[in-house]
């Protein structure tokens, strides 16, 4: 089996044998875990438990132990004594239910992946900053139902935040030289509650848009809906939560920065439950919705069903778009075996997650006919304002200047509510 080089940030500051003048020796290695320093023959190393997927809990007072044999070849690697709740390692020859190749495969799967991310929390972050800035700058965009949309593209803007600055440190952070939040353990515990509360509040918020638009069909006259209910639907619902899981977090025995909370019944009962359940509330609201709505345009076609319909057909889209990428981090990680299904559920799953950003400012900005018109005219106008020949010699001729000529004049009216 070919050994693999450790990479630098991973080696230990000082060497633990002198093997220069030795000819047989176990070299350096890297296991994906642990960096293996070279090691005379017949001997025994022991290094402190790093943080293993395959353990739900790390004593990381244990020592995990390797051979080096007289022919200067490797032993296996025992990680048994690295899980405080007894999990045992049957056979040695295999990882976490992995062969170390299927291992090795998986990590470089997982490298690329992440280069993925970064490139999809950074076209996310940008594009809600951008829809962000429009629905902020043009008077005819602020409405009722864009200020819910901007408090959900705020959520996700503080979300996308906070990931890009926790991926950054882990592509530089190693368990044997943390960097940056990682050298601050309660610093590293506030980003990683930070990013669960931004998270279920982007949740809270998407089941704000369901409630807004049931009562939009369900009144007959319409009232300004109240902002103080929805605040605390959209940022105070989640708050109870978080801090539930932080109070069971710091109650049982898990060390440093939680590693591997995800796998932990706190996180199932305290984060991941809540965000499901507006998931469901929300499918049960949109499956009224569209009842309703059906309903309504086979009665009449009014200028408010019309409005309506435009805002659910964003929603309808966004809402199974949410629920896959949050419902597919509940299937296991593939353990080794098929590599194009390790392939596609690593990139799969990082990319839902990462570019959720970016499809909301699509669906909900971007694409949006009005937020178009609305721009449109903006460049319009100050094209006009660079060249006054083109503005006063200009003739309207076609049905989009006539309507963006007469938008001029009705300043918000499609965003009435």
């Amino acid at each position: 089996m070919e050994l693999m080089e450790c990479p630098p940030e991973e080696r230990l500051s000082e060497p633990m044998f002198d093997v220069g003048g030795l000819t047989t020796y176990c070299p350096e290695t890297w296991d994906y875990t642990s960096c293996w320093p070279a090691t005379p023959p017949d001997t025994s190393v022991r290094l402190g438990c790093p943080p293993i997927a395959m353990f739900h809990n790390v004593d990381s007072s244990a020592r995990v132990v390797r051979n080096c044999s007289g022919d200067g070849t490797w032993g296996k690697f025992v990680y048994d004594a690295c899980s405080a709740s007894q999990d045992t390692v049957t056979d040695l020859s295999v990882f976490g239910g992995q062969s170390i190749e299927d291992m090795m495969f998986t990590q470089k799967v997982i490298q690329g992946a992440r280069i993925l991310q970064i490139v999809g929390l950074t076209t996310s972050f940008i594009a809600v900053v951008v829809a962000l800035y429009i629905f902020h700058s043009f008077r005819s965009l602020r409405c009722h139902r864009t200020r819910i949309h901007q408090h959900l593209f705020l959520a996700f803007l503080i979300r996308l935040t906070l990931d890009l600055i926790s991926t950054a440190h882990r592509f530089k952070n190693s368990i044997a030289n943390p960097v940056g939040i990682y050298k601050v353990i309660p610093l590293c515990k506030f980003m990683e509650l930070s990013r669960e509360y931004a998270r279920l509040c982007t949740f809270a918020w998407m089941f704000v848009e369901g409630v807004y638009l049931t009562s939009l069909l369900s009144t007959a006259v319409f009232r300004k809906p109240n902002f103080l209910i929805y605040y605390l639907i959209g940022w105070g619902s989640a708050v109870p939560f978080t801090l539930a899981f932080y109070v069971a977090m710091q109650k049982t025995h898990y060390e440093g920065c939680w590693p591997f909370s995800t796998d932990s019944g706190f996180y199932i009962a305290f984060i991941e439950a809540p965000r499901n359940f507006f998931l469901v509330l929300n499918l049960f609201l949109l499956l009224n919705i569209v009842r309703v709505l059906v309903t309504k345009l086979r009665e009449s076609q009014t200028s408010e069903t019309k409005q309506v319909r435009k805002a659910v057909k964003a929603t309808i889209v966004l809402v199974p778009l949410l629920g896959i990428a949050n419902l597919v981090w509940i299937l296991n990680p593939p353990n080794g075996g098929n590599m194009i299904y390790v392939v596609l559920y690593y990139y799969g799953v990082l990319f839902l997650d990462a570019y959720q950003g970016f499809f909301l400012a699509l669906l909900y900005c971007f694409l949006n006919v009005d937020v178009r018109a609305t721009v449109k005219r903006k460049w319009q106008s100050w094209q006009n304002a660079r060249n006054p020949y083109r503005a006063h010699g200009s003739v309207v001729t076609t049905t989009t200047d006539v309507r963006l000529s007469s938008m001029e004049n009705n300043d918000g009216e499609w965003c009435e509510r």
